[in-house]
């Protein structure tokens, strides 16, 4: 078996480096960055090739929840409180998401995702936690609830060997759904011979 790329070796697409653009030019116009920072920091960032190389560009521009490229993420956990996870983040395999008494979202159209089959451990006691995916992906939903509710809108995929959301965990008197808009925009999902996308 080989062994599986780290999340800062993974290549860095343009739309990442654009993103990343965006916020030095937005922190330079600001007066967070003098010109001579702004030039550097941009230079390395169109440079880049790899993850890796990005959030140390912007890390003492924004907080964590704001950073145009997440590689280690806690797990997200809201208790009495709302969390929400969104944008171009790298999910790691077998996480965990859990709404204590609250609320969590998150948007996984960004994701990148390491494999095409990707699990995820989702609890909600007293609390709702609402996933967002892109149309294409398989979700399977697995574990139980006790007067609570666990639930898909995805529709079936129509790909003949689509990308799988595994989601584990339990409910308790708290809900868990999952969505998928009609929006076509790609994931990046590796591990196959061709990197799979659940929408652009």
């Amino acid at each position: 078996m080989s062994e599986e790329t780290p999340p800062a070796r993974i290549r860095a697409s343009h739309r990442d480096r654009e993103r990343v653009l965006r916020l030095l030019s937005e922190a330079a116009a600001d007066g967070r960055l003098d010109l001579a920072e702004f030039e550097e920091r941009s230079e390395r960032a169109h440079t880049a090739r790899t993850l890796g190389e990005l959030p140390a560009l912007t890390g003492d521009l924004v907080p964590e929840e704001l950073q145009p490229v997440r590689l280690t993420l806690r797990p997200a956990v809201a208790l009495f409180s709302t969390v929400a996870r969104r944008g171009r983040w790298v999910a790691s395999p077998g996480e965990h998401v859990a709404a204590l008494a609250g609320r969590v979202e998150v948007d996984m159209r960004q994701a990148v995702l390491p494999r095409s089959h990707h699990r995820m451990t989702v609890t909600a006691v007293l609390g709702r936690v609402e996933i967002t995916v892109p149309e294409g992906v398989e979700v399977r939903m697995r574990g139980w609830s006790f007067l609570g509710r666990r639930t898909s809108t995805a529709r079936p995929s129509r790909l003949s060997d689509p990308p799988v959301l595994e989601i584990d965990g339990f409910s308790l008197l708290g809900g868990v759904r999952v969505r998928a808009p009609r929006l076509r925009r790609f994931l990046s999902w590796r591990g196959r011979t061709r990197r799979r996308g659940i929408g652009t």
